[in-house]
């Protein structure tokens, strides 16, 4: 993780506003293509009279690839390094690439980010995993959703957790971390417009016809009788 240090002589990097500029529209038009995509899908998989998972297989494999390419370049986290009494950082990072806003511009794209941030955001990889489960009746909404939320948390967690740390050493920076949950929220809008084939059951053995609130919320219902 990139750390903003005052220390003397040290030389910021070239600015480079255009860089940045261009990451930012080419994740706006990623973002629209995905969405256009997941609706031509849904759309054709309504129009079918019971979709099978054969049927769906090449859909499922694009839809895959995209939150792959989404974890691997849409921004994932804001990250807010207070001032130390000169100055202030506040950056914008993706998996294989950093937008620095402050106290400069510079945009920085290198895929061996990915050793960096990768212990960090493993979950994001989990979430995928899990829709792909998901998909071919091995796993619950339920889970998919909880290991999403804990892709998005992770980074935030771990800076928390070493804050007494950081504390303890005066040569370490703060960082807050703020996720921007652009990967948790295509996965969701998948799960929830795009339906699981017919011919796939749940992962307990029994099909998941309703949605999920719905069964937990008879469950409980049930508990209750007993």
């Amino acid at each position: 993780m990139q750390t903003i240090t005052t220390t003397s002589g040290m030389v910021p990097p070239t600015p480079d506003p255009v860089g940045a500029m261009t990451i930012l529209v080419t994740m706006f038009f990623l973002v629209i293509i995905i969405g256009i995509f997941v609706y031509v899908l849904q759309r054709n998989i309504r129009s079918q009279k019971g979709p099978d998972l054969s049927s769906m297989k090449p859909s499922l494999t694009i839809l895959i690839t995209l939150l792959f390419i989404i974890m691997l370049f849409a921004p994932s986290d804001i990250n807010i390094y207070p001032s130390d009494g000169y100055y202030s950082s506040f950056q914008i990072i993706g998996m294989s690439w950093q937008l620095i806003l402050s106290p400069y511009v510079s945009f920085m794209f290198d895929f061996t980010f990915l050793l960096v941030y990768l212990p960090f955001t493993f979950f994001r990889i989990v979430f995928i995993y899990y829709i792909y489960k998901y998909y071919h009746g091995e796993t619950t909404r339920t889970r998919v959703i909880i290991a999403g939320i804990l892709g998005e948390l992770q980074l935030p967690l771990i800076g928390l957790a070493i804050i007494p740390i950081i504390l303890s050493n005066p040569f370490l920076t703060v960082m807050l971390s703020i996720p921007i949950p652009i990967l948790l929220i295509v996965g969701l809008l998948i799960l929830r417009i795009v339906p699981r084939p017919l011919s796939v059951s749940d992962w307990t053995g029994s099909g998941e016809s309703k949605e999920w609130w719905d069964k937990e919320q008879e469950e409980i219902n049930v508990s209750d009788n007993a």
